[in-house]
């Protein structure tokens, strides 16, 4: 019911997810989580923004310290009001959650680490994108729990076909 998704930073995750989530929310299915937008700026390069998937509202979730910073941050009380709207989604009942990066704060045990385990909890299948740079931190979060999937659409979609397989057809 848990499966991290292997990728670089380059790679098109949330293009994949999205498509994946937008595929089970028209066959009506209910989704949790969240995709990564990132948006031009003037000051940082990149701004990176969520979007969650069941409202479909976006908010930054790094902040733009300025021209001299180097490099953009991230909100924590962004990530703070993100955790919580999909702790929210997660209770309200969900077919699938979505988490597209397993990144530095929950490698570092903070994050959305407690939404993944309440979502497991509620026997909640849970797709999560997983960079290289955290596999040891995300290998010890779920303890040898979490199926390995390539990145790709037919990997996910056998993955969903295998996982509560009445509820998560695409």
């Amino acid at each position: 019911m848990l499966a991290g998704i292997a990728f670089q930073p380059k790679d098109p995750i949330d293009d994949l997810l999205a498509r994946i989530a937008d595929t089970m929310l028209a066959n009506g299915k209910s989704v949790a989580g969240y995709v990564q937008k990132r948006r031009k700026d003037a000051d940082c390069g990149t701004l990176v923004h969520v979007r969650n998937l069941r409202s479909g509202d976006e908010m930054p979730i790094t902040k733009n310290r300025g021209k001299m910073a180097k490099g953009c941050k991230l909100d924590g009380d962004a990530l703070s009001t993100l955790a919580a709207q999909l702790a929210r989604d997660v209770e309200a009942g969900s077919d699938i959650l979505i988490i597209a990066r397993f990144g530095r704060s929950e490698a570092e045990g903070r994050g959305l680490r407690d939404v993944i385990s309440r979502a497991l909890d509620l026997e909640i299948p849970v797709l999560v994108g997983v960079r290289d740079e955290y596999r040891a931190a995300w290998d010890a979060f779920h303890g040898g729990y979490a199926d390995a999937l390539a990145l790709s659409t037919q990997a996910i979609e056998n993955w969903l076909s295998q996982t509560r397989a009445d509820t998560l057809a695409v």
